[in-house]
């Protein structure tokens, strides 16, 4: 090649790689300037807030973890700072979450939301909200439209008022009304009480399985569930148990579990009583909750609010401290109705042929054409076996499946107990307020400046005129029917009871002749745990309070270890870590290798002995059951005989296959014993934002999975996933927000929740609280 040929190839590779380097200058630095333009609009320790129309001021203070004191003229102009400083912090989180209750998800997402947006779309909750919003009461209403109005205040203040979400999808705000504050109540009612999900999982277990097997699965099981059966078999047959249940969204009836629990003076050293609360809910980038005070001439609300509402939902005033848990009582039914074969628009009912009520819906999807969907509705509710009419997998059915839900009513009144919960100063006002819940139920423990404690179980709970709602009934001939609502005065209560204590985890509240709840109650282990800890003979402080809300012992291991104890294994290895188990203090620390061994050895024990029965319906019904294996372990030995095959096998046999199955898998993945079994190693909180997740540059900064203590059974909870992986544990739920007050001295109340107060990827408050929670701290607001 001749030299000056050579040369100018040379010179254009350099322009080239100039111009390559120049382009990507250019690039980085129009996005580190737009970061930047953008990190600039982030909230002010300080700010002084004008409310538009109403001529007063509200200021708003941070201190260094971000947490707003918000000191307001009145409660709607509190509502109107708290709103503005959910949208300064979570705007996009409280964005997607209506656009999700409204079935709007498509606009953004395109047809991948399209699913969603159908089964939101048949619920109806967007309507439903509308009509609630007009039956709530003139005080209510003011405040739902103030803290709308502080939403709208901060989103239309600037530029840079819209956070990074808004940018990359290319999408615009639309204006917060008082109606979009109630959609957020609806998502929790069918996070907590979606239990239908529950029915239809228990249908297709009733069509596989002998009732006597239901005996094992759910040790409460209902006897006269057989008869239901083989009464409705031909029926059941008719609906896509299976479509339907595929196509629920994950929220509905997801993971439910909190712990709670009040001491009265009696029991603590400051002698005034002690309250703790910690919630177990998703983990997620932005958190589920927001730390706020709200201070008024004539009251102080300090606690966790939700964004999109103008609520403090767990905290205290200046009088009385609450907390919360999940009840798990079940409002939700699921219907068989029997299409009118004269009029296939109609359905049968006890009266006669009626025709079902129908809406047209249209749902506009993004870089398509708009989509036209019919709900059809029936006396119950909304007809959801359609959905599966949708995706085109069954054809058209002479019976239908409906739920009928109470918090599926325009009546409900929640709000109206929120509002009267915040300036309750004592049991009978407290107990007053809380008439107006209707759902979801959760179990409130009290405590006041005066020294009384209690507890309540408030919401409609229907009365059914047969069965208990653990299967989807006929609908038909109305022997199903709800008949009535509980009379409040008969839910579950307790008031300064003689022991001085009160604990509620998700257990089962009253004895089993209470017929109204449920039956699916959580195993009591962390409400023993609870029990166990409180039950010693001396006081308690805040410190000691913050110390039982982080343990980790395993009841379950305590109860399942022992049957290790004389099964032979088959290897040393697997003796030696055997034995070392029987001296383990069944703590789930993050620092111990035993919790991984016990782990991976009960996922392989429920694998082998509950999976040859449940064949597909094993990953439905989940991977871990430890007391449903010592049901099977002390009372139900058959089931250690393996269906599948022609060798008889017996307990013992199972139990120690599964043993020396684990240490195998644990070694071929990790190794020798060694720090590489830690527990923390393998057991990890995921935290994951739901729209940069998905962006594999931006989810290594984003997304977060620190190491986790505990597991699903212990006070410090971070429940276990369906695990895939050999030697990985990953959670998905756990505590989320960690609350206690000693009533003595309310403004020292501990408060932690987790990644940060901030939704904002730029924000410094983003991740902070992390390397704290981590490290069991705490945060108080500042002192006035």
């Amino acid at each position: 090649m001749p030299v000056r040929e050579m040369g100018f190839r040379k010179m254009v590779l350099r322009r080239v790689l100039f111009g390559v380097a120049l382009a990507l200058f250019i690039c980085v630095a129009a996005i580190g300037s737009f970061l930047l333009w953008l990190h600039g609009g982030r909230p002010q320790p300080t700010l002084t807030l004008v409310r538009p129309g109403a001529n007063t001021s509200i200021l708003v203070t941070r201190d260094d973890a971000g947490l707003p004191t918000i000191e307001a003229p009145t409660a709607d102009d509190g509502a109107f700072g708290l709103g503005y400083v959910h949208a300064q912090d979570r705007l996009f989180q409280m964005d997607l979450a209506r656009r999700y209750g409204a079935g709007r998800l498509s606009e953004w997402f395109g047809r991948p939301s399209l699913g969603s947006d159908r089964f939101m779309r048949t619920l109806g909750l967007g309507g439903l909200v509308e009509k609630q919003y007009r039956r709530l009461s003139a005080p209510v209403q003011a405040m739902l439209r103030s803290y709308a109005d502080g939403v709208n205040a901060y989103a239309t203040s600037g530029p840079r008022a819209l956070s990074l979400e808004y940018y990359a999808l290319n999408v615009g705000f639309e204006p917060w009304r008082p109606e979009d504050c109630l959609l957020w109540a609806k998502l929790i009612d069918l996070e907590l009480t979606g239990n239908f999900r529950d029915e239809l999982l228990h249908a297709q277990l009733l069509r596989k399985l002998p009732p006597a097997d239901l005996d094992v699965l759910f040790p409460a099981y209902p006897r006269t569930a057989p008869v239901v059966l083989e009464r409705m078999r031909a029926e059941l047959d008719h609906i896509p148990l299976e479509q339907i249940y595929a196509r629920l969204p994950d929220r509905v009836g997801a993971f439910e579990a909190s712990n709670n629990w009040v001491l009265s003076g009696d029991r603590t050293a400051s002698g005034k009583p002690l309250l703790a609360n910690d919630p177990h809910l998703k983990f997620g980038i932005p958190s589920a909750w927001y730390l706020a005070r709200v201070k008024t001439p004539t009251e102080t609300l300090t606690g966790a609010s939700a964004p999109g509402t103008p609520f403090i939902l767990i905290g205290h005033n200046r009088h009385i401290a609450w907390g919360i848990t999940a009840t798990r009582s079940d409002v939700a039914d699921l219907f068989i109705e029997k299409v009118d074969a004269a009029n296939p628009k109609a359905y049968l009912t006890p009266d006669g042929s009626e025709p079902f009520e129908r809406r047209e819906e249209i749902i506009a999807v993004k870089g398509e054409a708009p989509v036209a969907m019919t709900v059809r509705s029936t006396r119950h509710g909304p007809v959801i076996s359609d959905l599966a009419e949708f995706a085109k997998q069954v054809p058209a059915a002479d019976h239908v499946l409906s739920l009928q839900a109470t918090w599926l009513r325009s009546e409900d009144t929640s709000p109206e107990a929120a509002w009267g919960l915040s300036r309750a100063q004592n049991w009978d006002e407290f107990r007053q307020a809380l008439r107006k819940l209707t759902a979801p139920q959760q179990n409130y423990v009290y405590a006041d400046t005066s020294g009384n404690i209690g507890f309540i179980a408030p919401a409609r709970i229907p009365i059914r005129s047969a069965g208990d709602g653990w299967l989807p009934v006929p609908g038909w001939d109305g022997k199903h029917d709800w008949s009535a609502i509980v009379p409040f005065d008969d839910l579950p209560a307790s008031f300064n009871p003689p022991n001085g204590v009160i604990v509620t985890a998700n257990n089962k509240l009253q004895e089993s002749d209470y017929p109204f709840l449920a039956r699916d109650w959580i195993p009591p282990f962390r409400a023993e745990r609870i029990k166990e800890l409180l039950g010693r003979d001396r006081t308690f402080s805040a410190d000691d309070m913050s110390e039982i809300q982080h343990d980790t012992v395993s009841l379950a291991a305590r109860q399942l270890v022992p049957f290790l104890r004389d099964v032979k294994l088959s290897t040393p290895l697997s003796q030696d870590l055997s034995n070392r188990l029987q001296r383990w203090d069944a703590r789930m620390a993050a620092d111990r290798i035993e919790p991984l061994i016990f782990s991976t050895w009960l996922k392989e024990l429920n694998r082998s002995l509950l999976q040859p029965r449940l064949g597909p319906l094993y990953q439905s019904y989940g991977s871990f059951h430890p007391d449903v294996i010592y049901l099977i372990l002390t009372q139900h030995p058959d089931w250690c005989d393996d269906p599948t095959t022609s060798e008889a096998e017996v307990c013992d046999t199972r139990i120690a296959k599964a043993f020396d199955l684990a240490v195998s898998q644990l070694v071929a993945r990790l190794g020798p014993p060694s720090d590489r079994w830690r527990w923390g190693d393998a057991h990890h909180a995921i935290f994951s934002h739901p729209l940069w997740s998905r962006v594999p540059v931006i989810a290594g900064v984003s997304n977060f999975e620190p190491a986790a203590e505990g597991s699903t059974d212990t006070i410090s909870n971070a429940a276990i996933a369906f695990p895939n992986d050999v030697g990985r544990f990953p959670s998905y739920f756990g505590s989320t927000l960690r609350m206690v007050v000693d009533l003595a001295d309310l403004d020292a109340t501990r408060f932690m929740i987790v990644p940060g107060q901030s939704g904002n990827l730029m924000s410094p408050h983003y991740s902070d609280l992390l390397p704290s929670w981590e490290r069991r701290q705490w945060l108080q607001f500042k002192k006035p």
